[in-house]
């Protein structure tokens, strides 16, 4: 029979505390030797973060699900405010100000938005195969995900995908998040190919397949015309959705990716901060040039690099091998977080693990893969490393909630 712990401290998962405080104070190295000045903020924001970690644990477990849709509601109108009384900071009207105090409510809409699937889904009988279900969460994902296009921060709204994850452990369909990224996919060879060949392959693609039908019934094809329909009227939409919802430096962010970075057109303006980038993890080779002796970082090549782009810093003075060493360690800490989520005995805790697993993994692929080129530059940044309070604050708050519950769970004897 399973026994009771008498002490909250002896149900913390102090794994994921310790590699927590690791990669903040590793964070906070790198920050320093960027921008020393910025490191300073970001200190406060640290400490501060503790008593922010204790009101977490003052707060009852039960008080996190019976409050979360209010805790929603309030974010969605944080999320209407801001587009109204917002101060406009690189192009997103996303920041409330505050005196020397900056305020994103796009990061508390990731918290909240977490704690109400997470209540929808822990409901009795609640299947995610249920077409009211999937409408109910796709209400939820839908509201903030459009206010934050309108500032616009496609950055932020890229992080709602992470539900995806959550949605395929508690049972959707494979099939279902394969036409998303399908679709995701054909929108970015939508605005960097003419529609016509797209369309036109789309055609050809359907065509075999309709012909190769065992037996040809006529509900087929009007399926299969309809579907060319939709598509269609996707792929000559997603250009002017592009160009209307995007700021331009937005957009270039996006297209830089396809365009070839040796070209000196593209390189030396809207492809800057991705080829310096690039050329600082490459200079820091195997073994780095060490703690502040970074020459790309120190000359300040890089614009802005104590925010999105401080995984350069890690290349060019730790190396390969400093690098990798911050990535296996940011994997172990978020398999952590679902393993002890696959384990809670209460659903409410599992899903919000998962949600916290998978919003930390969808930051972490992102942010290297646009530091290193591999995806478009869309402003997101780096858990626990990147220089912001309110980003700090919403990464604290997602784990600590979930230790919180975790510790919870694991107390108790249902």
């Amino acid at each position: 029979m399973r026994t009771r712990n008498k002490t909250l401290l002896g149900n913390i998962d102090w794994w994921i505390v310790l590699i927590y405080l690791a990669l903040v104070c590793f964070g906070w190295m790198n920050i320093y030797s960027v921008a020393p000045d910025k490191a300073n903020k970001q200190l406060i924001w640290i400490v501060l973060s503790f008593i922010l970690i204790l009101v977490m644990f003052l707060i009852s477990p039960t008080d996190y699900k019976h409050f979360s849709l209010a805790f929603y509601l309030l974010t969605l109108l944080l999320l209407i405010g801001v587009l109204v009384f917002g101060k406009t900071i690189n192009g997103s009207k996303a920041w409330y100000t505050f005196g020397p105090i900056s305020f994103q409510p796009a990061e508390l809409a990731k918290i909240s938005t977490a704690l109400v699937i997470s209540r929808i889904m822990s409901q009795p009988n609640v299947s995610i195969t249920n077409s009211n279900t999937l409408l109910t969460l796709g209400v939820l994902l839908g509201s903030p995900i459009s206010l934050i296009l309108l500032q616009p921060d496609p950055g932020s709204v890229l992080v709602f995908s992470s539900f995806v994850l959550v949605f395929y452990r508690e049972g959707l369909p494979m099939r279902l998040i394969l036409i998303g990224f399908f679709l995701i996919g054909l929108f970015l060879l939508s605005i960097n190919l003419s529609p016509w060949w797209i369309i036109g392959s789309i055609a050809i693609i359907l065509l075999l397949y309709v012909f190769l039908l065992p037996q040809k019934r006529s509900k087929d094809w009007m399926l299969f015309v309809f579907i060319f329909i939709g598509l269609s009227v996707f792929v000559f939409g997603a250009p002017i959705l592009f160009e209307k919802l995007l700021k331009q430096h937005h957009k270039d962010r996006i297209t830089i990716l396809f365009k070839d970075e040796l070209d000196r057109k593209y390189r030396d303006n809207v492809g800057y901060n991705l080829f310096s980038s690039k050329a600082a993890i490459a200079s820091g080779e195997f073994s780095g040039k060490g703690f502040q002796r970074g020459t790309v970082t120190k000359g300040k090549f890089v614009p802005e690099q104590y925010t999105d782009y401080i995984f350069c810093t890690v290349g060019e003075e730790w190396g390969l091998r400093g690098s990798a060493l911050l990535i296996i360690t940011y994997l172990l800490f978020i398999g952590r977080i679902y393993f002890l989520a696959e384990k809670q005995k209460h659903s409410f805790a599992r899903v919000f693990g998962y949600s916290v697993g998978s919003i930390l993994l969808l930051h972490l692929v992102i942010n290297l893969g646009m530091v290193m080129g591999l995806l478009p530059t869309v402003g997101i940044p780096l858990p626990f490393f990147s220089y912001g309070g309110s980003s700090l604050w919403s990464f604290t708050v997602l784990v600590f909630v979930f230790i919180r519950l975790n510790a919870s769970d694991r107390s108790s004897l249902i």
